[in-house]
């Protein structure tokens, strides 16, 4: 007795198909087996010199380590709280989370030293 072997697809063969899945479904014009999903992602928040400061006091945190906390220099964190600099759009949508809950988000990034 001799088992056949299935061939599985590999992940772009598995693209591949799906795409000729598609070719197929707009060349034929039966669209029934497409699904679109339409979303929409607002975007981040804008931080001035007060809202950056007040966030890290929130936290009860110094320049310094929030900066460790985004991974951005102490000093840049002091040029945002100084008006100097504005957080940059990714900067702005890590600030978001954790303007969302800053005692959650700090306990989820601070590992404490055992003695």
């Amino acid at each position: 007795m001799t088992k056949k072997r299935s061939k599985r697809l590999s992940g772009g063969e598995k693209i591949v198909a799906g795409l000729r899945e598609l070719h197929d479904a707009v060349i034929g014009g039966d669209a029934s087996k497409l699904t679109v999903h339409t979303v929409e992602i607002p975007g981040p928040s804008t931080y001035g010199p007060k809202e950056v400061k007040k966030l890290r006091q929130s936290l009860g945190v110094s320049q310094a380590i929030f900066s460790q906390l985004l991974a951005v220099s102490p000093e840049l964190v002091a040029h945002w709280e100084y008006g100097i600099r504005r957080p940059a759009p990714l900067a702005c949508r890590l600030l978001d989370k954790i303007r969302e809950d800053p005692s959650a988000c700090l306990a989820s990034l601070v590992r404490r030293k055992s003695a």
